[in-house]
């Protein structure tokens, strides 16, 4: 029996988080990118998140100033399909989803903790645009958190398809937008 290679780069890609804001139209949130701690200073936590472009909430994170992230449990892998393959231009994405709101006003959704942001600086990377974010106030949970590779467990293949088109459609986009050196 052999072992399934995970790529070095997989684990800057966990744990899976959500992040939410707000804007004109409502609540949104959406699966990230990654998201890095980013302060040597205890006492003032700073966050890098990084999201999409073509996402919706990357919008509003910009418009708004402010964002909530969620690290996702393990029990909370049915979250990847409303939040990460449906827009919020075209759907409600959180009808039907319990979620909390932080003091700014931005949607959490429990998990294996919560933190509320408010940007500082933001950084356009072409593809993506990474925030970099105060943390105003966070809730820890003793939830374990999700992986990629421990969802990917959970989800099932039809899902997974989804998640691979949806990927490649992603992906060429982001090769013509993206900063890169050839």
């Amino acid at each position: 029996m052999s072992e399934q290679r995970i790529s070095v780069l997989s684990h800057f890609w966990a744990p899976l988080c959500a992040i939410g804001s707000r804007g004109p139209k409502g609540l949104n949130a959406q699966i990230c990118v990654s998201v890095f701690g980013a302060s040597i200073v205890p006492e003032r936590p700073r966050l890098l998140v990084v999201l999409s472009k073509t996402n919706y909430t990357t919008e509003l994170v910009a418009a708004s100033g402010t964002f909530a992230v969620t690290v996702l449990a393990e029990a909370q892998a049915g979250l990847l399909e409303p939040l990460g393959l449906h827009s919020g231009r075209e759907v409600s994405k959180l009808a039907g989803i319990a979620h909390t709101l932080t003091a700014m006003g931005d949607p959490a959704f429990g998990g294996a903790g919560s933190i509320a942001c408010e940007v500082l600086r933001s950084f356009d990377f072409g593809d993506s645009r990474a925030f970099l974010a105060a943390v105003r106030d966070r809730t820890e949970t003793a939830e374990p958190p999700l992986s990629w590779q421990t969802a990917k467990g959970i989800v099932g293949e039809e899902f997974l398809a989804r998640w691979a088109a949806k990927s490649v459609r992603e992906q060429a986009a982001a090769r013509e937008a993206m900063a890169w050196r050839e």
